[in-house]
């Protein structure tokens, strides 16, 4: 790849003219700030991050399309956002006065259920794919939220309801096409650019625009998981059943992969009355084995008391319908996040006594990790923290701005009983608080490799709603 130009940067009338010109030829559809769809089109899963006004929304029909329109933001200087599915939490999907490129319309998916190969545009949503893929007994292993776009989702490495027995979402891809700074169509794979394919699976929103992305899919079908919930009104209590969780989680299986989240009971049908509005702990799991052995898999977690048991052999894409509120829009969400080293009983001890009162909308997740996500060599891909133990999100989502600075308080103080275990972040999680901490999305020894590859890629850093990496030296890729 050669470098780009300096990119100029347009204002007043010359930007208007040559926006006028880029709507009038360009292949897609554009939302303009006063058009009256503007405010519905430009909205993102984290409310908060509405406050952000691009001037211009460009959907394109297809990989054309999203070269005129990174072409177009290169030119111009308009700062640039790219959204699949909105979910970031730190808003990377919008931008203050520039354009988003928005591929929720690229929505085609190729099945071949004979070679189990999968050709999905980044538009399609995680929901979207199960669904089409279950007709086929396939899957693929991918986020545990309907409404998350398979683009995002992806490129910063896919942790799923299959990551124990299949590692990452990216660890099945096997080929992408990408639109890169200068407008190029680049195919990527083990063989073709095999650099940049190494540097896409788990830091591809630097390095362009992902139109196309091929999977190799595993079976799937019926797996065997669902929802326990336990009284964890009291702080010792929590405490204990957190821990034994996080044990009984590392020990199984790598066939069952499993969720722990504190949240206040909801007043929902299968909630007893007695619990509603108390700390739960809800565990959420996914048994991908043969199904006669699920009950046996979950028995361990099961044992530890459980008020609610909603588990069984179910279909695979009905797991999204219990994980449904966390893709819900419209509030405003605080949130941090990281993956920890350990859950000490120290740590545990505070966590689960600032937890003995949560106010509705505050979710802590714990995730255990390991198994074939451990298995796979670090250099592999450049996701950078396959040894970590566990993955923690803390996130508060509020109605109005009103009550945001509250939550920010109470999610900081949440986050510091765990913030001396943090090893590391998670760029699909990643927020603005996060990001202000430092905490790294990739290792020193990958950081310094991506640099040189962006360098390549995107010299100018027109890519820069993401977790960042700044372009280094230039080389050939």
């Amino acid at each position: 790849m050669t470098m780009t130009a300096e990119p100029s940067v347009f204002s007043g009338a010359a930007l208007q003219d040559a926006t006028i010109q880029f709507i009038a030829t360009f292949d897609g559809t554009c939302v303009r700030a006063d058009d009256m769809a503007f405010d519905s089109a430009r909205a993102v899963w984290n409310a908060a991050a509405d406050d952000l006004r691009p001037v211009l929304l460009a959907r394109p029909s297809g990989a054309a399309g999203v070269a005129q329109a990174v072409r177009f933001a290169a030119r111009t200087g308009l700062p640039l956002a790219v959204r699949s599915g909105g979910h970031s939490p730190a808003g990377f999907g919008t931008v203050e006065g520039g354009m988003v490129l928005d591929l929720s319309g690229m929505k085609a998916m190729l099945i071949d259920p004979q070679t189990r190969r999968i050709r999905l545009q980044p538009g399609l949503t995680w929901g979207e794919v199960a669904a089409g893929l279950h007709e086929h007994g396939l899957a693929i292993t991918s986020g545990d939220v309907a409404a998350v776009g398979v683009g995002g989702l992806t490129q910063g490495g896919g942790i799923g309801w299959f990551v124990r027995r299949y590692g990452l979402a990216v660890d099945r891809l096997r080929a992408a096409e990408l639109v890169t700074a200068d407008g190029t169509l680049l195919r990527v794979s083990e063989t073709e650019h095999p650099e940049v394919f190494w540097a896409l699976r788990g830091a591809g929103a630097n390095l362009g625009v992902v139109t196309s992305l091929e999977f190799e899919a595993h079976e799937a079908g019926m797996v065997y998981g669902g929802l326990l919930a336990f009284d964890a009104s009291e702080p010792a209590e929590a405490a204990r059943l957190l821990g034994r969780f996080a044990r009984i989680a590392h020990a199984a299986p790598d066939a069952l992969t499993m969720q722990g989240m504190f949240v206040a009971a909801p007043p929902a049908p299968f909630i007893p009355p007695h619990l509603v509005g108390k700390t739960i702990l809800m565990v959420l799991s996914c048994y991908s084995g043969a199904l006669e052995d699920g009950a046996a898999a979950l028995a361990p977690v099961r044992a530890l008391g459980a008020a609610v048991d909603l588990t069984g052999p179910i279909p695979y894409p009905v797991l999204f319908q219990m994980s449904e509120e966390g893709g819900r829009r419209g509030r405003r969400h605080v949130s941090r996040s990281g993956f920890l080293r350990a859950l000490d009983t120290d740590a545990l001890a505070r966590l689960t006594a600032a937890l003995a009162s949560m106010p509705l909308g505050l979710v802590v997740q714990v995730r255990p990790l390991g198994g074939q996500l451990a298995r796979i060599p670090q250099d592999a891909t450049a996701f950078g923290h396959r040894q970590a133990p566990f993955l923690v999100l803390i996130d508060q989502g509020v109605p109005d701005a009103s009550l945001e600075d509250a939550a920010r308080q109470h999610v900081e103080h949440l986050w510091s009983t765990l913030a001396p275990h943090a090893s590391g972040l998670y760029g699909n999680f990643a927020s603005d608080g996060d990001l202000r901490a430092g905490q790294p999305v990739y290792s020193s020894h990958d950081l310094a490799r991506l640099a040189r590859i962006k360098a390549a890629l995107d010299p100018h850093n027109l890519f820069a709603r993401n977790a960042n990496i700044r372009p280094a030296a230039v080389v050939s890729v």
